[in-house]
């Protein structure tokens, strides 16, 4: 089968134009690893014989190649490119009927459609991501493990944006190798800045004034030996990219919705954390800027693991937790 460039759509490798949209299917078996035109039937290139077009690239030698650096260095992404990834993602809630009784159990219900989400057996954090699982300590008031639960499901939209950024310019399948990749770079402690502060502003969106905080953002910062002064420009991008995953969340975890968490919050009782005392950014980054920053910053670290096999071997057990669920 080969997939129609403009719709698509799947068609027998045999077909000239979609079934779907009639549009010309251009197909040139051009080999990703070092650029060499194959004929049509050709399944593995004439010169370096590799797959040329792999599924799912399954092995780090396959995704560290220099062909793959070029692709992110001089990427193409465009803003389309970029919406159509993030209303893709979001699709899938809209054939879901979110009928909890609870507001915990709507926000848990959102939350089961992305990833597995599961109570926590052991610990003293509220909650944490942990590839590709949702944990939240369900001893908690029901109005903290719904602020847990939206928070650390920001940190796995982030993930999973970023892993269909890399699909999507590599023009391969998710895999196992491409997801260690993204946990490992989230995980870097620029990014950690970043991811944090863009978790706690989606978090900080859906819960009252008096309840939001940035504590692990700041833990982040302070750790590292700064002051959030030091990294406006991760608050920048933080900031941008929440508000695109805010915009899509907002659509069900509507009013009706967040009034109910409101209320739930009264209920409980829950002591005031608000702890927001540093300026932080108004305005967002235009949507050239936003992909420019966030993919240079994707192409930095790839080409550093291209670089160093030694540093490499950290996405091992990485990538065998994602093997393993």
């Amino acid at each position: 089968m080969k997939e129609c460039q403009i719709c698509g759509t799947l068609n027998f490798k045999k077909n000239t134009y979609c079934t779907h949209c009639g549009c010309m299917i251009v197909e040139e078996n051009i080999c990703q690893y070092c650029g060499v035109k194959n004929p049509d039937t050709s399944t593995v290139c004439i010169n370096c014989n590799r797959p040329i077009d792999p599924v799912a690239i399954e092995d780090f030698e396959d995704l560290f190649n220099i062909f793959n650096v070029k692709l992110l260095v001089d990427s193409k992404f465009t803003i389309a490119d970029y919406n159509s990834i993030l209303n893709n993602m979001f699709k899938k809630l809209d054939y879901m009927n979110i009928d909890g009784k609870t507001p915990k159990d709507k926000v848990l219900q959102i939350a089961n459609v992305f990833t597995i989400v599961v109570p926590k057996s052991s610990g003293v954090v509220n909650g944490e991501y942990g590839s590709p699982i949702i944990f939240y300590d369900d001893r908690l008031d029901e109005s903290l493990q719904i602020s847990t639960i939206i928070h650390e499901l920001a940190h796995f939209l982030l993930f999973d944006f970023s892993v269909n950024i890399l699909c999507n310019i590599f023009d391969v399948k998710s895999s196992s190798v491409v997801k260690s990749f993204v946990e490992y770079f989230l995980t870097l402690d620029e990014m950690r800045i970043i991811n944090e502060f863009y978790a706690h502003t989606v978090e900080n969106r859906f819960i009252p004034l008096k309840y939001q905080s940035f504590n692990s953002f700041k833990h982040c910062v302070f750790s590292s030996g700064m002051t959030t002064n030091d990294v406006w420009q991760e608050m920048e991008l933080g900031f941008t990219m929440a508000y695109d995953i805010i915009r899509h969340l907002e659509k069900y975890i509507d009013e009706n919705l967040r009034q109910s968490i409101k209320l739930q919050f009264k209920m409980d009782m829950v002591d005031s954390k608000n702890s927001i005392d540093f300026d932080s950014p108004k305005v967002l980054l235009d949507d050239d800027k936003k992909i420019e920053v966030f993919i240079g910053l994707m192409a930095y670290h790839f080409y550093d693991l291209y670089n160093n096999e030694e540093a490499r071997k950290e996405l091992e057990p990485i990538k065998n937790r994602f093997e393993f669920k």
